[in-house]
Parts: C-alpha cells; structure tokens; sequence
C-alpha cells in the first residue's frame, strides 16, 4: 500500500523547514512541504493576487507529479488551503486547518483589517526586520510564547526579505480573502480544524464553525498559535489517526 500524501503550507513569516519536525514524526506519510510565494526558497512573490493561488499550488503538484492529496494549512497557509479547496481541485482527499481564519463577514472587519496590514506592510517594506519583528511577535495571538522563543523565532524569520513579506501581506490580507463559512456548510470535503487551548481567537473560531459544521471535526490541543512548533507529537498523532481513516 503506497503512502498517503499530505501538502504542508506553512504561515506568514515561515517556510517549509517549519514543518520538519512534525514530518520526521510521520515517516508513513509522505509530508511534501511547500515554501510558500514570498518565503524561504520562493523570495519572490508571484501571486499579482490572492486568486492566483490555487493555480500557483496546482503547477507545484503537478511539477511533483502529486495526483491523490490531503492538505494541510497553517495560519496564512491554511487560508490558502481553504481558498485552494474551495476550487473543487482534482485529487484533494480532505482539507487539515491549522488555526486559520475561514474568513469576515462584515464590511468593518475587512476595512479594519485592510488598515492593520496595510501598516505592517509599511514597517515590512521600510524598516530593519529584526526591529519590525520583535514588535511583531508581541501581538496577542503570540502571547503563549516565552521571551526565548521569541528571540528565536526573530532570529529565524529575520532570513526573509522585507519587501517580499510587505508584498504577500498586501495580496494575501484577510481583508482581500472571500467569507469561505457558507462553502464549509455545503462541501462534502473532509474537513478536520486544529485549534490551540491558549489561542482564544482561533479556539473560537474553531467552536464557532464546529458548531454550524458537523462534517468538520474540531481538535482542541494544549498550545497557542503554532502547533505544529510547539506540540509535533500531539499534533503527529491527531494527523495519523485522521489519514488513517481513508485507508479503509
């Protein structure tokens, strides 16, 4: 019985190698990570717009010759998936959210939202990284983490390039993102959301489509935003009982 492949799309700030340790934890799966546009290996943004994603994942899989898949996003990654799915691609098996955001509902959010990236794209573009990180990673879905991870998560995502993350922010806001909640209620798409216990805003969300979704099934771990960072072997063990299931 050959593998089930599972597409890793990492957050804002990330790149593919985030997701190692959780890879090295599942060697019966065959984790293929992608850096997204803008990130790691990939510096140069080549979406024009958030809706040139799904073609730009679709050229990776069939670069990789990919044809049966489940996809796992996080944060920015799993909009991104969500988007993806959305299309009704060819192949897709089930859909993995990470603490990722289905998308607002209400024109003040967007606006609101607009504005907020639209400011820490400036300080991305304009200033030293190191310096726009350090104020970045004080927001409070970030407040789970210890002053020494902080530290080193600046240190590690001071290796990207400013202006390409100003770029990504721009086209890839959630203010720019279509309200994906109607199309979860109606696809037959398996659907499986990973929240954190300390991330109340993604804890939530989570509920709050649990609740209007019974197709989606909710996993609440110990953790923040990150997951797959701070808790692989919990998160490892919710993956492989999930892909598990389509064996049979």
């Amino acid at each position: 019985m050959s593998k089930p492949t599972l597409i890793l799309l990492h957050g804002f700030l990330g790149a593919a190698s985030d997701w190692q340790p959780l890879g090295d934890l599942l060697p019966e799966i065959n984790c293929v990570a992608l850096d997204l546009p803008g990130h790691g290996h990939a510096p140069n943004p080549r979406l024009r717009h958030m809706a040139d994603f799904p073609a730009w994942l679709q050229q990776q899989l069939t670069l990789r010759d990919i044809r049966q898949y489940h996809l796992l996003g996080y944060s920015l990654g799993g909009r991104l998936a969500l988007q993806f799915a959305a299309t009704h691609p060819a192949g897709l098996q089930s859909l993995l959210l990470e603490n990722a955001h289905p998308g607002l509902n209400s024109p003040a959010e967007r606006q609101n939202r607009a504005k907020a990236d639209a400011h820490w794209a400036r300080r991305f573009y304009r200033e030293a990284l190191p310096d726009v990180l350090a104020d970045w990673y004080q927001q409070p879905v970030f407040s789970d983490l210890s002053p020494q991870e902080r530290t080193l998560l600046i240190a590690e995502r001071s290796q990207n390039t400013g202006r390409s993350l100003a770029r990504m922010l721009c086209r890839c806001s959630l203010a720019r993102q279509a309200d994906y909640q109607g199309w979860i209620k109606t696809t037959s798409l398996p659907m499986l959301y990973l929240c954190g216990e300390q991330d109340l805003k993604f804890r939530t969300v989570g509920e709050q489509l649990a609740a209007t979704n019974p197709q989606l099934q909710l996993t609440c771990l110990a953790g923040g935003h990150n997951l797959h960072r701070a808790t692989p072997d919990s998160m490892a063990a919710v993956i492989r009982q999930w892909l598990n299931a389509f064996t049979f």
